[in-house]
This record gives structure tokens, C-alpha cells and sequence, in this order.
């Protein structure tokens, strides 16, 4: 079965596609000054990115896996995950608090999908 790394920079891939199943890392925005809603949409601007190059898109989502620096922003975190995620087609999902690996880290995500 075919494995294709993608994005490594000799620590982790970006993502990495397995037979008919892509992985990401969990995903950080590159704005680190914006709030937890300027975050996310960032974060799943990378994931569609990720996705379309993968030739999938986010009806296929299977799995998302979410942290949040602080669960006092979940309720901003699923207005921006509600408006992206495709209606009769939302992935099994955990949301999850803890400590991030940068300070200004609101959130990380990482998906699996089905290509």
C-alpha cells in the first residue's frame, strides 16, 4: 500500500497519505496575534489547502482532533467549525484542553479524511 510524506522538515510531515487516508499533523496558525476565531479560520484555511492538494475535500473529514489553550473559548471555536464543516457530513470530533507548544497558540487541529 502506498505511503506518501508530505511537508517533512526532520521532525514531523505536515501530512502524510496512507492507501485512501490522509493524516495531518496537528495544525498552528502562522498569526499569532490574532484571537481564537482569526486562529481558526487560518487553521482551516491550511486544511483545506492540505485537502484540495490531496484531491479531497472537507465532506470527506473523518476524524478531527482538537485542542484548545483555554476551553473558555469553545463557543468561538465552533461558530468558525460550524460555518466550515459540510451539513450531513461532520467528521467524529474531540475537542480537548491543554497547554500548546507557543504561548500565543489558541488552538491546534488535526484531521484524517478519506480521499
Amino acid at each position: 500500500m502506498e505511503l506518501k510524506r508530505n511537508g517533512g522538515n526532520g521532525r514531523r510531515s505536515l501530512s502524510v497519505v496512507h492507501g485512501n487516508t490522509l493524516y495531518t499533523s496537528g495544525i498552528t496558525t502562522t498569526d499569532l496575534d490574532a484571537d481564537i476565531t482569526g486562529q481558526t479560520e487560518d487553521i482551516l484555511r491550511v486544511v483545506d489547502n492540505i485537502l484540495t492538494r490531496n484531491g479531497t475535500d472537507r465532506s470527506r473529514v473523518l476524524t478531527a482532533t482538537v485542542t484548545l489553550a483555554d476551553m473558555a473559548d469553545y463557543g468561538a471555536f465552533n461558530a468558525v467549525w460550524d460555518a466550515w464543516i459540510v451539513d450531513g457530513c461532520e467528521p467524529a470530533r474531540s475537542v480537548t484542553g491543554g497547554a500548546l507548544a507557543v504561548p500565543e497558540y489558541k488552538i491546534k487541529i488535526a484531521i484524517v479524511a478519506a480521499l
